[in-house]
């Protein structure tokens, strides 16, 4: 009986101890499912939703480029400035309508920083007469971008002085372009040599059109990025010896291309009669950016620049001996204090080496 009685408490005390090791054993699945699993949170929809009612300022936007507006978080100072200026800088941005990742991003980064920069600093009125002037632009890339390179400043103050001009129909004073970096350097002839594979790797006719027009034209006659927006089939010409180019712009002259370029440039016309050699949308506010999107598009281990293209031409052309005012006439030079900033580029030579021609006894070419 008693034998009876002991063993039915054991079993009991065993359920217990089992109920409760299960009971134990859930509590802690159940924790770490709230440790490791991501939560489901209202927090990024409620956070788009807050400004849901301005995507009327821009209906046409697609769904993919609006999430990165509505969803866009800065690195400010504090999360209160974000707060006190979203909604005025995305109906800022929407008012130039940018489309695609790339765009977008930079449009939301680019305002942000402006409009929080002006408004800390100033205090100003978040409305466009007061946040967008002249002198606040030039206060802000002046100070604000202090710690930025030149190309940046320069590019920055571009497309907020276009937004500018388009919303007030006043034109602004611009910054002059930054001349090329003292860090760049022509490629090497090895690099040189690879240009053709990458060019021939492009994964469409329009792409390769883009990429030899760059080679041919930038590489082979020392055109600029904006210069060769403007090259059309038309403005090319042979003579029966050269093949020349008739540049736009500001600064027209016709260049003869480069013999080793040639081909390039045959690839690059691919039989059109007319037309842009470089294909892209020319309602771009700044149509040299059409060559620096497509070519930061470019996964390739070796970095193809349309300006480093022309320093080595230029640079090429300093070696062949060219009379100073030639130079400056193919090369587009504004002026003779164009030369100083490729002059740590050229090789010194020693002076005697032009005794014979300095002294009036050598036959000049």
């Amino acid at each position: 009986m008693i034998a009876g009685l002991l063993f039915l408490l054991a079993c009991s005390f065993v359920q217990i101890s089992a109920s409760k090791i299960v009971s134990d054993l859930a509590g802690i699945a159940a924790l770490i499912r709230c440790m490791t699993e991501k939560p489901v949170s209202k927090d990024i929809s409620d956070y788009a939703m807050a400004v849901a009612e301005l995507r009327a300022l821009d209906p046409n936007m697609p769904d993919l480029d609006w999430g990165l507006v509505s969803k866009f978080r800065p690195r400010l100072e504090t999360p209160a400035q974000w707060e006190a200026i979203r909604s005025f800088v995305i109906s800022i941005v929407l008012m130039t309508q940018p489309r695609g990742f790339n765009p977008v991003r930079t449009a939301m980064t680019i305002l942000t920083r402006y409009i929080a920069w002006v408004w800390a600093t100033t205090g100003a009125e978040l409305s466009f007469e007061k946040i967008f002037t002249q002198r606040l632009l030039d206060a802000f890339v002046q100070t604000g971008l202090a710690d930025r390179s030149p190309a940046y400043r320069f590019d920055v103050y571009r497309r907020i002085a276009v937004l500018i001009e388009k919303q007030t129909d006043t034109r602004l004073k611009r910054i002059p372009e930054p001349a090329p970096s003292d860090n760049m350097v022509p490629y090497t002839a090895a690099e040189i040599a690879r240009f053709q594979s990458w060019a021939l790797g492009q994964n469409s006719d329009r792409r390769r059109h883009n990429a030899y027009s760059i080679l041919a034209l930038c590489g082979g006659a020392g055109l600029s990025a904006a210069e060769l927006i403007d090259t059309r089939v038309e403005h090319l010409a042979n003579e029966g010896v050269h093949t020349t180019v008739s540049v736009q712009g500001k600064r027209p002259r016709i260049v003869p291309i480069a013999t080793a370029w040639l081909p390039a440039l045959a690839k690059a016309v691919d039989g059109r009669l007319d037309g842009y050699l470089f294909h892209g949308n020319r309602g771009e506010e700044y149509p040299p950016r059409l060559v620096q999107g497509y070519l930061s598009e470019q996964k390739w281990d070796l970095r193809v620049s349309a300006a480093r293209l022309r320093l080595t031409w230029i640079i090429q052309q300093f070696e062949n001996d060219l009379p100073l005012a030639v130079l400056k006439e193919v090369c587009g030079f504004k002026n003779f204090a164009s030369v100083d900033r490729y002059m740590h580029l050229i090789a010194p030579r020693p002076a005697n080496d032009y005794f014979d021609l300095i002294a009036g006894s050598a036959v000049i070419r």
